[in-house]
C-alpha cells in the first residue's frame, strides 16, 4: 500500500473537518479530551511545538470504505456524510481544535457546560511558556469576555478569531479603533510594542503545519486492502495512542543502561501504597509520570514534559528511589484519617492527582532536613488552600514548579510568604466565598469537603462506627425524591455539596424518600437517637437540625423551599468556617445575607426540572485518553 507523506496547515485541516470533508470511520472511539488537554494543544501550536503526525485515508465521497461520522463540533452544510478523507489517527487533536476555534455549543469531558477558549496576549508576548497563555471559561465565568469591548480592555484574544487571517485582522483593527477612542495615549505603544508581535503569533498559528501521512483510496470491494487499513489502525491504537512521557523516557534511558520498568517494579514492591493506588501499573492514573514529576522537582527542575523526557541519567536510579519514597510518604499523609492527615478515605475522594508530586517533593524536603512543626503546618495549609481554590485543576506543571520554589525559599532562605497563602486570604477569606455550586466529586472543593467530614469523624447514623470500619458514600440529607415531590428539581440545587453527607448505602436505603422530620425520628435510621454528638460532625448543628425537623410529610411546597434554602445557607456557612480553619484563615464576619448568582442560593418551589440525570453520570475522573505524541503536549 502506497503511503504519501506530507505536511498540511492544521487550521486548514480543522476547516475541512468542520465542513464535514474530513470525517471519522464509525469504529473510532469517542472524543474524550478534557478542557485542559484542549487548552494544552492550543498552547503547543502557539509555541510552535510538534503535536504529532496525523494519519488520513483518502476515500470516494460517494462510496467511502467505512460508514463515516462527522467529528464532534462539525457543522456541515449537509446531513449525510460525504467525506474526502477519514481520520485514522488524530481524532482527539482535530476535535479539540474544532472546539477551541469554533466554540460549538457542546460540553467537554470534565465540564457539563460549554467552554470558550482565549489567548492572553500580554502573557503571549512576555512569557509564552506559561500555561496561562491559553485558558477557557464557561458562560457564567465570562464576565463580558464574550464582548469585543471587554476582550480589548483585558487584551484577551478569543481563539475563534484564529480560524482565519481575515477574522484576526478584523479583531486587531477593531482593537486599534477602540484604543483610539478609549485610550488614545496607548496607540503609539500598541503600534510599536504589541501589534507586530500579535500579528506574527496569529500568522504563525494560522500557518502552523503538522506532518501527515495519507493512505491512498481503497476500493470498498477490496477486502484485502481494507484489512490492511484496519491492521494499521489497530496497531496505532494498541501502541501509539497512549504513549506517555514515562514510555518515551524509558526508551531514552535504556541506552544508558537504566531500566525504568525494573525501577518501577522495585518501587511497587517496596511501597505498598504506591502499588495499591497504581494497581502496580505505571500508566494507572499516570503514576509513572507523577513519580517523574516528583523527581524533577527534587532536582530543582520544571516538571513539564519536555524537561522530563530529557532527564539526565546521572544519578537517576538514586533520584528515582528518593522520588518513589517521597510518593509513598505523600500517599500515607493523604490517606491518613487523623488530625495530621488529609482524610482521603477512598481513592475517588482525592481532590486531584496533580497535587501529589509537589506534596511528595515538599514532604521529602521536610523529612530529609528534619524540619519542625512550622514547616509541617505550612504544608498542611498549602494543601488545603490549593484544594479549596481548585488551583491544580489546570496548568499543573507551572504551578508545581512555582509553589515548590516559593515554599522552599520561604523555609530555607527566609523568602517571602508563598503567594498561595495571600491568594487564599483574598479568595477563601472573602465574605462572598461560596461552595454550594459544587455538586460532584469531579470538583476538588466537593472532594475536599468530604475529606473534612472524614477528619471530623462523621459516622454512619445507623451504625455509629468510625469511617475506617465502614464503606460510606455521599448521599442526600434532604432526600432527592422528597425535594422532587415539593418541586425542587434543579440538579445543582438538589445535589449541592451542602445537601450531601457521608452515610452508608444501607442507611440511605432506610431514608429513601422520607421527609427529614420523619427519618430523624426513625429508630431504624437512628437506633440511638439523632443526637448532636452524632449529627454535629456532619455539619448539622442544633439550628440546622431544627430546620430538618420542620420539613415534614405535610409541609407545603413553599415552606419546604424556604426551609431548604435556610438549611443550605446554614450548612454551607459551617463548611466554610471549617475550610478557613484548615487553610489558616482568620474567621470572617458575614454582614447579613450575601447575594449570589449561584443556582442554589435562591430556591423556588415549582421550577421547571432539568433533565433527569443519575448522580454519577458526569463525574469525570477517567484516565486521559491522549492521542498526541508530542513533547509539548501534556
Amino acid at each position: 500500500m502506497e503511503i504519501i507523506p506530507d505536511k498540511r496547515k492544521v487550521v486548514g485541516l480543522v476547516e475541512q473537518a468542520h465542513e464535514g470533508k474530513i470525517c471519522l470511520p464509525n469504529f473510532q472511539r469517542d472524543f474524550v479530551w478534557t478542557r485542559e488537554e484542549v487548552a494544552d494543544l492550543v498552547r503547543s501550536i502557539v509555541r510552535g511545538y510538534f503535536i504529532g503526525s496525523l494519519l488520513l485515508l483518502r476515500c470516494d465521497p460517494a462510496n467511502p470504505p467505512f460508514a463515516p461520522v462527522f467529528l464532534r463540533g462539525a457543522e456541515p452544510a449537509y446531513r449525510e456524510a460525504r467525506p474526502e478523507l477519514l481520520v485514522l489517527d488524530g481524532q482527539q487533536r482535530l476535535s479539540s481544535l474544532i472546539y477551541a476555534l469554533t466554540a460549538p455549543d457542546l460540553s467537554l469531558k470534565d465540564s457539563s457546560q460549554r467552554r470558550w477558549f482565549f489567548v492572553n496576549l500580554d502573557v503571549l508576548l512576555s512569557e509564552p511558556d506559561s500555561d496561562d497563555v491559553v485558558f477557557d471559561r464557561a458562560k457564567r465565568e465570562l464576565r463580558g469576555l464574550d464582548t469585543a469591548e471587554v476582550q480589548y480592555e483585558q487584551r484577551m484574544l478569543p481563539c475563534t478569531v484564529l480560524m482565519s487571517q481575515q477574522a484576526f485582522y478584523r479583531w486587531r483593527d477593531g482593537y486599534e479603533d477602540w484604543l483610539r477612542t478609549n485610550h488614545p495615549n496607548q496607540v503609539d505603544p500598541y503600534r510599536s510594542d504589541w501589534r507586530d508581535g500579535w500579528t506574527s503569533a496569529a500568522t504563525a498559528f494560522q500557518t502552523f503545519e503538522a506532518p501527515l501521512v495519507e493512505l491512498p483510496l481503497v476500493d470498498d470491494t477490496d477486502s484485502e486492502a481494507i484489512g490492511r487499513v484496519c491492521a494499521i489502525f489497530e496497531k496505532l491504537n494498541s501502541t501509539g495512542v497512549d504513549l506517555s512521557v514515562y514510555d518515551l523516557l524509558t526508551a531514552r534511558l535504556y541506552r544508558s543502561g537504566i531500566r525504568l520498568h525494573d525501577l518501577w517494579a522495585e518501587a511497587c514492591k517496596s511501597h505498598h501504597r504506591l502499588r495499591a493506588w497504581s494497581n502496580g501499573k505505571a500508566d494507572e492514573h499516570k503514576f509513572g509520570v507523577l513519580v517523574l514529576r516528583t523527581l524533577a522537582l527534587l532536582r530543582g527542575l520544571d516538571p513539564k514534559p519536555r524537561i522530563l523526557i530529557d532527564l539526565s541519567p546521572v544519578d537517576f536510579e538514586k533520584d528515582w528511589r528518593r522520588a518513589a519514597r517521597a510518593m509513598e510518604r505523600a500517599l500515607r499523609l493523604i490517606t491518613l484519617v487523623g488530625p495530621d492527615g488529609f482524610g482521603v478515605f477512598a481513592e475517588k475522594w482525592l481532590p486531584g492527582f496533580g497535587l501529589v508530586p509537589i506534596l511528595a517533593a515538599l514532604r521529602a524536603e521536610i523529612e530529609d532536613r528534619c524540619l519542625g512543626g512550622t514547616e509541617r503546618e505550612d504544608l498542611r495549609r498549602w494543601y488545603w488552600c490549593n484544594v479549596f481554590m481548585e488551583r491544580y485543576s489546570s496548568a499543573v506543571e507551572s504551578k508545581s514548579r512555582k509553589d515548590y520554589l516559593e515554599m522552599t525559599r520561604h523555609w530555607f532562605e527566609g523568602g517571602p510568604e508563598p503567594e498561595v497563602f495571600h491568594d487564599a486570604r483574598n479568595i477563601i477569606g472573602a465574605p462572598g466565598f461560596r461552595v454550594r455550586s459544587s455538586a460532584s466529586y469531579a470538583s476538588a472543593v466537593y472532594s475536599g469537603l468530604f475529606c473534612l467530614l472524614a477528619l471530623r469523624n462523621a459516622r454512619d447514623w445507623r451504625r455509629g462506627e468510625d469511617i475506617r470500619l465502614q464503606e460510606l458514600q455521599d448521599h442526600h440529607i434532604f432526600p432527592q425524591a422528597y425535594l422532587k415531590r415539593h418541586k425542587i428539581t434543579k440538579r445543582v440545587d438538589v445535589n449541592t455539596v451542602a445537601n450531601r453527607t457521608l452515610i452508608s448505602d444501607q442507611t440511605n436505603g432506610k431514608i429513601k424518600a422520607k421527609a427529614p422530620a420523619t427519618y430523624l425520628a426513625d429508630a431504624e435510621v437512628f437506633p440511638s437517637e439523632a443526637s448532636d454528638e452524632l449529627l454535629g460532625p456532619h455539619f448539622i448543628d442544633s439550628e440546622t437540625r431544627a430546620l430538618l425537623e420542620q420539613a415534614g410529610e405535610t409541609t407545603t411546597d413553599q415552606e419546604v423551599a424556604n426551609l431548604y434554602r435556610r438549611f443550605l445557607q446554614a450548612r454551607e456557612a459551617a463548611m466554610i468556617e471549617e475550610i478557613r480553619k484548615a487553610c489558616g484563615i482568620a474567621p470572617v464576619k458575614e454582614e447579613g445575607p450575601v447575594e449570589t448568582d449561584e443556582p442554589a442560593a435562591d430556591i423556588q418551589a415549582g421550577e421547571a426540572p432539568l433533565e433527569d440525570l443519575d448522580d454519577e453520570t458526569d463525574l469525570a475522573r477517567d484516565a486521559f485518553d491522549v492521542d498526541v505524541g508530542a513533547a509539548g503536549v501534556s
